[in-house]
């Protein structure tokens, strides 16, 4: 193949990657390599067209390839490293994020990677080092300004959060994300704040196109001109943070006329202090007492408190992952809180639920078209328990008593607990939704929260948590055999 030739068939394969056409793409890049193996363009290429394939262990060893064509070619490096991290490896990714600065110091988009490393871990003032240090090459990446926000957000400096906000969504709110081998297309409905159900791997970039559409930003013409698509997920999941949302989502719903997953009214209906209404008339089931109070009225309730509501729990709405969650033993334990700044702030009755060997059991279930799914369990020695710092990674029995749980949820709960399990998926009637829970000796199920803000995520091949892709799988495909129903049923009748 001789130079012009060469010159032809690489841009007609960046044509067809550049239209979406993936996999035509790739077959291209490789027709194309099988004839010039040292043409680096077409194996970084390559690389990005396997990537938007969902297939990243053989986008990186054709980014390999560049690198070792030319050892300074910035954005392979950086390339490898978004596979990287799209394969649950943090540290090769930073390594591949270095090399890419150490070609280019004044690259923007590595310098915006390395940050949402440490966005990603929560090490919100390293993420905030590289942020910075991006906009100051590049004033206008979006990613960039997406991720400030929610940091200012959990930081409660709103006046930032509305700055980046703008930046991102003033001048478009609608992104379309074009699946390599599409059966579907969904238009997806978040709110530009924190508490959207993450939909990565329930909308799996391979197979279904996503519209992305942040509604309280969107402007009539935008809603006016969206592609078309067959159904609408509404991925708002936490419900103290539809209020901006609330009237713009029912006046576009009231006539897309496309099927919805997640009717905004069961969203509404899980907040906090609604649970207990919600599901403590089930058998079996104990819901704390959960009142919500406004941020100038804070004081002034926690001093009326009564002794017998000690110990109590304090969190500021919209928070998750145990974020500034406090635990108060007494009244005179109130002496040295201080509130995150919060419209509202939610106070929970503390319920102890250590088990009879002193852990405390957490457990969560997934509700997919109101059956449930076995999804994770963690044991800790704190009353606070998180997957990720339960210790789970580096004690063995742990990671088989999740796994036992997992595999047989009902045997491990027991037929009472499991009955009030399922009887709370059908009583939150959502689409998609979960629970976490635990079981208190005599064997009824404690909630912490039920809601549609719950994130199902494969774990990393070959790591300690291999175990539970099986499960998470089962997840995935219950959601997308739903999706294929509600579709099939509205072209059925249309």
């Amino acid at each position: 193949m001789d130079q012009g030739r060469l010159e032809q068939e690489f841009r007609r394969a960046c044509l067809l990657q550049e239209s979406g056409q993936y996999r035509e793409a790739a077959q291209a890049y490789r027709r194309l390599l099988g004839e010039h193996p040292d043409h680096a363009g077409s194996h970084n290429n390559l690389g990005l067209t396997l990537m938007a394939l969902g297939e990243p262990d053989e986008a990186v060893a054709s980014f390999r390839r560049v690198v070792a064509l030319q050892p300074d070619h910035a954005e392979a490096h950086n390339n490898m490293g978004v596979a990287y991290k799209r394969m649950g490896k943090a540290q090769e990714a930073l390594d591949c994020y270095a090399a890419a600065l150490g070609c280019r110091p004044a690259y923007a988009q590595a310098l915006l990677n390395v940050g949402t490393i440490y966005y990603d871990l929560k090490h919100y003032d390293e993420a905030l080092i590289w942020y910075r240090a991006a906009l100051e090459v590049d004033p206008g990446q979006i990613e960039v300004h997406m991720n400030l926000a929610s940091i200012f957000e959990a930081r409660g400096d709103f006046a930032a959060v509305k700055k980046h906000r703008d930046v991102v969504y003033g001048s478009k709110a609608v992104y379309v994300d074009h699946a390599a081998d599409p059966r579907m297309t969904v238009l997806v409905l978040w709110g530009a704040g924190l508490g959207n159900i993450p939909v990565e791997y329930l909308l799996p970039q391979k197979s279904v196109t996503r519209i992305v559409c942040v509604i309280e930003y969107a402007r009539p013409e935008e809603l006016a001109q969206l592609p078309d698509y067959d159904l609408v997920f509404n991925a708002i999941g936490d419900p103290d943070v539809m209020g901006p949302v609330a009237e713009p989502m029912a006046r576009f719903l009231k006539t897309c006329g496309k099927p919805l997953i997640n009717a905004a009214q069961a969203v509404a209906r899980t907040a906090r202090h609604r649970i207990p209404d919600l599901l403590g008339g089930l058998e079996h089931v104990v819901v704390p007492r959960t009142d919500r109070v406004g941020f100038a009225a804070l004081r002034g309730t926690l001093n009326a408190l009564p002794q017998d509501r000690f110990p109590i729990l304090l969190r500021p709405i919209g928070s998750h992952g145990g974020d500034h969650l406090e635990k108060r033993e007494s009244k005179a334990d109130l002496a040295g809180f201080e509130p995150w700044p919060s419209p509202y702030y939610y106070l929970t009755d503390y319920v102890d639920y250590a088990s009879a060997d002193g852990g405390f059991r957490k457990y969560r279930v997934l509700f997919v078209d109101r059956q449930p799914y076995a999804y994770h369990m963690a044991v800790g020695s704190h009353w606070v328990v998180h997957h990720d710092t339960a210790g789970m990674q580096h004690e063995a029995w742990k990671r088989r008593e999740e796994e036992a749980f997992l595999a047989d949820p009902r045997r491990v709960l027991g037929d009472k607990a499991m009955a009030a399990v399922e009887a709370i998926g059908r009583a939150l009637d959502l689409d998609y939704g979960g629970v976490d829970f635990s079981v208190l000796p005599d064997g009824r199920v404690l909630v912490f929260e039920a809601n549609a803000t719950m994130l199902a995520h494969p774990e990393e091949a070959g790591g300690v948590y291999e175990y539970k892709n099986a499960y998470v799988r089962k997840i995935c495909d219950a959601f997308d055999a739903m999706l294929a129903r509600r579709v099939a049923a509205a072209r059925a009748s249309a």
